[in-house]
């Protein structure tokens, strides 16, 4: 929500600084997001009227004119070729600077400069160098009657200094989606009144003239039939008769301009104004092509002062639309309908999608004679399902899907058929017609003031927290009277009348923060919290998490926080395909329509996003929950065809680029991250987080995610997840260059089988004896299957295994390989002998032939 410091000051009186309005908005929960100051914005450009254009001599692009700035002539220079003598043009003159545009830190400050021989005295201006448009051919080229010498800010009607102000607007409060909501706000914390605009309309009377001739009037014009009050509960229709249709005054324009609305037609510049102002949508329709019922005539009725028309009277009918239902919109798209969407229809066509967006076929143009307005009001609910089903979001329907306010509706028509008189002139019908089957019903709360003390832990007393709501617009309950001499008695509760404006407040708490927002948050002083501190299970899970993060971020990883909700298409990254995904029955958009099944997705847009920022090398490190739908464990519930949602977390790690920070030397300073970076990580995290017995095993069935992977298990049995190098199909997908190195693994999982007692034993006394071994084996033979038979063995003595080389090439036949294994053996109490060591080291070459095929070199 933009607005304007001088807009605001039409409502309200406040003497604040546009700074310390900024620092008032904000504690008053209205978050300044960005302040733009608007003073001087084309200060030193002029119109100027180009007197003569000729060639510049040896140039065949350049021109060189004499333009009357209104103070004499001067010499211009200049490369466009839409210009022409008599035209009037924005001239800024030397020694000024060029509005400044997006990502400018220093302004361009125009100088006279020689130009092939001649001094060109300033510069003529297109809307790019004014800031005025994204893209231009040429000079901007202004109306007739602008007057050369008028200052470029004038002509624009941007006379004076203003201040534009990006609000934030929570959605909890609509009703600050609007001029006069934000100047209340103002007015109840400065206790200066809210100055509410005055709305006299001069209707058309009964008859006309000293002929006594019939003018229709409102409810003659048009009629109003709500077919679903639930999804519409209030219409308001009037209409404005031989308006004409033209250029809005230059007041209008540079409002709506400097707050990002851009002007089309004085009507339709009105119905945005009136809409900015109030916080209520409307929509101007061309009444001559709302359509009734199709009879040749409709006669008047017995005793009735008006002639009959020729056709029968235009009719608004507020309908679902019917399944499959075309529809053209105001941006020329055809769309499909459902039964879920509310239209606004005549008694032959849908001429509007309520809440969201006009249609073509009732459009203002230039043609318009009699305008249809509409102020109503619809479910919020409906308004939004309709927007994203259809793709379609408007101010409109930004409004009315946070809740518009109900009691506004004939207000903000009124106003608005002001304008459009001031605007476009033409003669208001008398009346209106408004279709309200239930009227609205008053929320009512009871308040009690010792409940705002306790909450707020400040003494307020009662009369000072009435002021305060009603600063606000909350009106009290008819209180009991009590005599004079009776004796003082204790507060009693308050019941307050909520407007309609207000739907945020529901309950007591909502009031008594509307009290603390009004009496200062930052009054209220800051006390420590009393009593004792619980503790809960989940802290013990928090600490774990804590360790295991400090551990990763020692290892040199980066933490990543992903988004919770995803989109469907990302979340095919997930290589498994029989769990479900758990889909969003209200997405906010197609981007975050399911929750997230795996954290590899969100790890790949973070690698890409670094890629795109010229960080090329990454290694980073999720912990985070996942959600699945599951078959539901118990019988019962299975035989009921109902699923289960699961949650649980997981720890994901990425990497790519370089393995270590670029340096001038070193034989491995181009070295790429690679399979056995990511499994010396993961086994460098593992042992300290208190896991042991983990082993790796190849899979065996192709996964689509994975080039290759292993599934990371505890003690071969229980697996807790998988690591391995992305596939290049899917790496290009995603941008990235280099091989990508991914595992994610079932963290609750690893939570639970933790073990994190740590014994220690005494630094070893007596000496080790290695024996060598190097053995030809076939080429599928892991390092993890030669552990297991070293395992199965169980040399006596035997301390470590280290595999220090694997060899192919000359001598080794093909299909074989050759893996040497340093072997040591140690006695914690005495020196072993040669004869020991020699016994089991050949009982365990022995199984090796045996259980490996291997030979021994």
């Amino acid at each position: 929500m933009k607005v304007t410091l001088n807009w605001l000051k039409q409502y309200v009186d406040f003497d604040w600084s546009p700074e310390e309005l900024a620092e008032r908005l904000t504690m008053l929960g209205l978050e300044v997001e960005g302040m733009q100051k608007l003073a001087g914005e084309f200060e030193g450009i002029v119109v100027a009227q180009i007197l003569t254009r000729d060639n510049v001599p040896g140039s065949d692009k350049l021109s060189v004119c004499k333009v009357n700035d209104g103070q004499g002539e001067r010499t211009i220079i200049c490369g466009a070729q839409n210009h022409k003598a008599g035209d009037k043009v924005p001239l800024i003159l030397p020694n000024y600077a060029l509005p400044l545009k997006s990502g400018e830190r220093e302004p361009f400050v125009i100088k006279e400069r020689r130009v092939f021989g001649i001094v060109s005295q300033g510069m003529m201006c297109s809307p790019k160098e004014l800031g005025l448009a994204d893209e231009a051919d040429g000079l901007l080229i202004l109306r007739e009657d602008a007057t050369p010498g008028q200052p470029f800010a004038e002509y624009l009607g941007r006379t004076g200094s203003d201040v534009v102000y990006d609000l934030e607007v929570t959605p909890n409060r609509p009703d600050l989606n609007s001029v006069i909501g934000i100047a209340r706000e103002i007015a109840a914390a400065t206790g200066n009144a809210l100055k509410l605009p005055e709305v006299k309309v001069e209707q058309a009377s009964s008859l006309s003239g000293q002929g006594k001739m019939p003018v229709p009037t409102c409810s003659d014009l048009i009629r109003v039939r709500i077919e679903d009050a639930e999804l519409c509960p209030r219409y308001v229709a009037r209409v404005v008769r031989s308006v004409k249709i033209g250029r809005s005054p230059d007041w209008l324009r540079s409002t709506l301009e400097k707050v990002g609305f851009r002007s089309i037609n004085n009507v339709v510049d009105v119905t945005n104004y009136v809409m900015l102002e109030t916080g209520q949508p409307l929509h101007a329709f061309d009444y001559r092509l709302v359509e009734g019922l199709k009879r040749s005539s409709v006669e008047a009725s017995p005793g009735s002062t008006v002639q009959p028309f020729n056709a029968s009277t235009p009719t608004i009918v507020i309908r679902r639309a019917q399944n499959g239902e075309l529809f053209v919109t105001l941006d020329g798209q055809k769309r499909t309908l459902s039964r879920d969407v509310l239209l606004i229809a005549d008694e032959t066509k849908p001429i509007a999608l309520a809440g969201v967006m006009g249609g073509q076929n009732t459009e203002i143009n230039e043609q318009t004679k009699d305008v249809l307005i509409e102020s109503a009001y619809f479910k919020p609910t409906n308004i939004r399902r309709t927007s994203k089903a259809l793709d379609l979001r408007t101010d409109a329907s930004y409004r009315f899907e946070r809740g518009a306010d109900i009691g506004i509706t004939d207000w903000a028509s009124q106003r608005c058929a002001q304008w459009i008189i001031q605007t476009a002139g033409g003669q208001l019908a008398d009346g209106a017609v408004d279709a309200y089957p239930k009227p609205f019903e008053p929320t009512w709360i009871t308040l009690r003031h010792r409940k705002v003390n306790e909450l707020l832990g400040i003494e307020l007393k009662p009369h000072d927290i009435d002021y305060y709501l009603g600063q606000l617009g909350l009106k009290t309950a008819n209180r009991k009277p009590r005599p004079v001499d009776a004796k003082p008695a204790a507060p009693e509760p308050v019941t307050f009348r909520i407007p309609s404006f207000r739907v945020d407040l529901k309950r007591e708490i909502d009031l008594i923060e509307e009290v603390a927002r009004l009496y200062g948050v930052e009054k209220i002083p800051a006390t420590p919290p009393r009593g004792a501190i619980g503790t809960n299970a989940f802290d013990a899970v928090y600490d774990q998490i804590t360790e295991a993060r400090r551990i990763l971020t020692g290892l040199g990883l980066t933490e990543a926080q992903g988004q919770t909700l995803v989109s469907r298409f990302g979340s095919e990254l997930r290589d498994a395909k029989d769990e479900a995904l758990v889909a969003l029955a209200n997405p906010l958009s197609s981007d975050m329509d399911v929750l997230r099944p795996s954290l590899i997705p969100g790890l790949l847009d973070a690698l890409r996003h670094n890629l795109h920022h010229k960080n090329g090398d990454v290694a980073l490190f999720e912990i985070g929950r996942v959600f699945k739908v599951a078959q539901p464990s118990s019988p019962a519930k299975s035989q009921a065809g109902k699923l289960c949602h699961v949650e649980e977390r997981r720890l994901a790690i990425a990497l790519t680029g370089h393995r270590h920070q670029l340096f001038w030397s070193g034989a491995g300073r181009d070295a790429r991250f690679d399979i056995y970076d990511l499994k010396g990580l993961l086994e460098a995290f593992f042992e300290p987080f208190g896991l042991r017995g983990i082993t790796w095993s190849r899979r065996a069935e192709g996964a689509s995610l994975f080039l290759e992977s292993a599934l990371v298990q505890l003690g071969g049995k229980l697996t807790l997840g998988e690591a391995g190098q992305v596939s290049p199909l899917l790496a290009k997908q995603h941008d990235l260059r280099d091989p990508v190195l991914l595992a994610e693994l079932n963290f609750d999982a690893l939570l639970a089988r933790r073990n994190t007692g740590k014994s220690f034993k005494p630094l070893p006394q007596f000496p080790s004896i290695r024996r060598d071994i190097a053995m030809l084996v076939p080429e599928s033979t892991t390092h993890e299957a030669v552990l297991k038979v070293v395992k199965q063995a169980k040399p006596a003595n035997l301390e470590s295994v280290e595999l220090f080389d694997i060899f192919r090439g000359q001598h080794v036949p093909a299909g074989r390989k050759s893996m040497a294994y340093a072997f040591t053996y140690r006695h914690a109490e005495r020196t072993l002998t040669d004869v020991e060591v020699n016994t089991a080291h050949e009982k365990l070459v022995e199984q090796c032939r045996q259980m490996l095929q291997a030979t021994v070199r």
